[in-house]
């Protein structure tokens, strides 16, 4: 659990660092800001996420990994870090930048990036919980006061982004004593490893970027067939929804991921196919549990959150992402891993494509005459396209789904919440409609739950609460022997 409220706070303080630098540097700063900043995490993202996932994936279990595989790792990152820092510094001799921003100190970010989120991929994966909150807790601290700093002191967009990138390697060196206790020289490393993770985890990453080339066809086609304005209401409902479900799905997902190989690594195959099971109910619940709440609480939300300028559109935009960011979410967090763990990752890349061809399809149909509507139901298809992809190879490995019961009371429960909830829309107080939605409708979907007994939880709870109250009991018994 302390990886997973870890994740959320890192994601909140990321936020928050992101709207003290905004406000400091100003609007045409802050531009520079953005677009660099979103450069050297697409760079990071491209080359070197695939190193994190074979991480996550190869060096979990809880043991520390072989010096081989330590040093295979290392070396395919170190490489990498080489070639796109010499690429940068050839580019910046012809004066290229991003933005304005040298594009060197872009480079020097994603390949700072890289190193942190390696690290913290390696404690997660090692179940090291207070290396990761130390990595988190270092590198937010001193990107505040750093970023802060420099954007109030020199109102540069490169000095906060090199500040930022010194921050996250500061932080990955306060990890070393405890990531790095067995040698693991590089003289280690295999090529065949390296090719190993390769294979594992670049089909990953294409198929995360096919995902993101879904959200920018949409908005390109937006804004060229229907105007700025309707692209923006797009793009907002379109942020908003997927931040709040991949954020939740990806906090849990970090833990639940490393549980799976933990158990498949001392239990064996069998056991870890059950962890995949329990892993799958409870990010379908959570999912189902967050989006239903969403759609039942989108009036109030809008009038509490929502600039007037989005109103109306917002809702009923978000209202229909919904489904496919649900769908999107599940394939991410619940049925990933099936492959993962079996390392048929190249199933997911396919997939990726397959949402992606019925995405524009569906925007041909749709968007000469449905406008923006249009283009959210061509998300949502491609989406639930995408998801259907996945599941058909996914539903081979039986032993890692849950129950028929136990999904078919999930769905219940949502249909229970939603039933509870939607009369409170049509309150005129929107305080009062979301806490009430939120606290009746959490009370329908957790009950539905507990009675159906969804995944032993009501055996669960029983055997907790026994066991609470013979705590209490023998508290109860030491006081009176006083």
């Amino acid at each position: 659990m302390t990886i997973v409220l870890t994740f959320i706070c890192n994601a909140g303080l990321n936020l928050l660092l992101g709207l003290m630098v905004a406000g400091l540097l100003g609007p045409a700063e802050y531009g520079r800001f953005a677009v660099a900043s979103m450069a050297a995490i697409l760079v990071s993202t491209a080359l070197f996420d695939w190193l994190r996932l074979s991480t996550t994936r190869f060096a979990g279990g809880g043991a520390a990994p072989g010096a081989s595989l330590k040093a295979s790792l290392e070396a395919g990152y170190g490489g990498l870090a080489l070639l796109v820092v010499g690429l940068s510094l050839l580019a910046h001799a012809f004066g290229l930048g991003v933005a304005g921003v040298p594009v060197v100190v872009v480079a020097i970010m994603a390949v700072a990036n890289a190193r942190f989120e390696f690290r913290a991929a390696e404690a997660r994966a090692l179940f090291r919980n207070r290396t990761y909150l130390g990595l988190v807790v270092s590198k937010n601290v001193l990107a505040l006061v750093l970023a802060v700093a420099a954007a109030h002191l020199l109102a540069s967009a490169a000095w906060v982004i090199a500040v930022l990138a010194l921050s996250a390697v500061t932080a990955a060196l306060t990890a070393r004593a405890s990531l790095d206790r067995e040698p693991a020289p590089l003289s280690a490393a295999r090529r065949s490893a390296i090719a190993a993770f390769a294979r594992y985890g670049l089909p990953i990453v294409g198929a995360n970027l096919v995902y993101q080339v879904i959200i920018l066809v949409n908005r390109g086609v937006g804004a060229e067939a229907l105007g700025l304005a309707a692209a923006g209401q797009l793009s907002l409902a379109t942020d908003l929804t997927v931040r709040l479900l991949l954020s939740v799905g990806a906090a849990l997902d970090a833990f639940l991921f490393q549980l799976a190989v933990r158990r498949r690594a001392e239990d064996g195959e069998a056991a870890g196919h059950r962890q995949v099971a329990s892993n799958m109910l409870i990010v379908g619940a959570v999912l189902c549990f967050l989006g239903t709440a969403y759609v039942v609480a989108l009036p109030a939300l809008q009038a509490l959150f929502i600039p007037a300028a989005y109103r109306g559109a917002f809702g009923e935009l978000s209202a229909i992402l919904v489904p496919g960011m649900v769908a999107f979410c599940f394939v991410q967090f619940g049925l990933n891993p099936i492959f993962q763990l079996s390392g048929r990752t190249g199933i997911l890349m396919g997939s990726a494509l397959a949402a992606l061809a019925a995405d524009l399809a569906l925007v041909w149909l749709l968007s000469p005459w449905a406008g923006a509507a249009g283009l959210a139901l061509a998300h949502t298809g491609g989406l639930l396209a995408g998801a259907l992809a996945a599941a058909w190879p996914a539903a081979k490995a039986r032993a890692c789904w849950p129950s028929g019961r136990d999904m078919l009371a999930v769905g219940l429960a949502a249909g229970a919440m939603a039933a509870v909830g939607w009369p409170l829309r049509s309150l005129d107080a929107p305080w009062l409609a979301l806490a009430g939605a939120g606290l009746l409708g959490s009370l329908a979907y957790g009950g539905v739950l507990i009675g159906l007994d969804a995944g032993g939880l009501r055996r669960r709870l029983g055997r907790q609460l026994t066991r609470t109250g013979a705590v209490l009991r023998a508290g109860d018994a030491k006081m009176e022997a006083r």
